[in-house]
């Protein structure tokens, strides 16, 4: 019983500790164009819509759009790629 205890109190904090660095590892790998080639945040809300989303919150980290939205009752984080608008990573939040 001891060890279950120990063994999931690890993995609860390997995944608290690992959860802000999986979005760190994304946002500096969007583009490495400079900002004034990047279109408005907004652009990339609007596809995040056009894909199905519902926009919660919209704000730029590294190099990324990072889109917050929900889709089928989930919650999303969107990253962009600000320069072309592609969606480059999609990670399920809880």
């Amino acid at each position: 019983m001891q060890t279950k205890i120990i063994a999931g109190a690890a993995l609860a904090l390997a995944t608290a500790l690992a959860s802000p660095a999986t979005a760190g590892t994304y946002a500096p790998g969007c583009t490495k164009e400079p900002q004034a080639a990047w279109k408005a945040v907004d652009t990339s809300a609007t596809k995040a819509v056009g894909l199905g989303y519902a926009v919660s919150k919209t704000k730029t980290t590294g190099t990324c759009h990072e889109i917050y939205a929900t889709k089928d009752g989930k919650k999303f984080e969107l990253f962009f790629n600000p320069v072309t608008n592609d969606l480059v990573h999609t990670q399920a939040k809880s």
